[in-house]
C-alpha cells in the first residue's frame, strides 16, 4: 500500500484546505492509495469559527462536501481525532512521481 502523510500544523486554514486538494490530487496521480494530513487539535471536538481546531473542522467539511470525490473515496476515508485520511481511488494510469512545492507556512510548527 501506497500512503502518504503530510503535517498541516502552521499553516493557516484557507492554504491547508488549498494545499489539501491539491495534495490529494497529486496522490492519485501518482498512484497512492492513502494519504493522511496529520491537523492536531484532537482535543477539539466541536465545530469551531476562529482559531484552534479550525483546520480539523475544515478538513471535515472538505471530506463531506465531494470537493474531492473525483480522487478520493469519501465512504473509505476517516476523520481521526488529530488527523484526516483520505482512501484514494485507483488511477490506472498513475504518472511518474512528482510532488509541487508546499506553500509557506504562517506560522512556527
Amino acid at each position: 500500500m501506497r500512503r502518504r502523510l503530510e503535517d498541516l500544523h502552521g499553516f493557516d486554514a484557507l492554504t491547508a484546505v488549498q494545499f489539501t486538494i491539491t495534495r490529494v490530487r497529486e496522490a492519485y496521480e501518482n498512484g497512492y492509495d492513502e494519504i493522511e494530513f496529520r491537523h492536531g487539535a484532537a482535543d477539539v471536538r466541536q465545530q469551531v469559527g476562529d482559531g484552534r481546531g479550525r483546520i480539523k473542522w475544515a478538513l471535515r467539511e472538505l471530506l463531506s462536501s465531494g470537493r474531492l470525490d473525483r480522487w478520493a473515496q469519501a465512504d473509505a476515508s476517516w476523520p481521526r481525532a488529530a488527523s484526516v485520511v483520505f482512501a484514494l481511488r485507483r488511477n490506472p494510469q498513475p504518472r511518474r512521481e512528482a510532488w509541487s512545492a508546499a506553500p509557506r507556512r504562517a506560522h512556527r510548527r
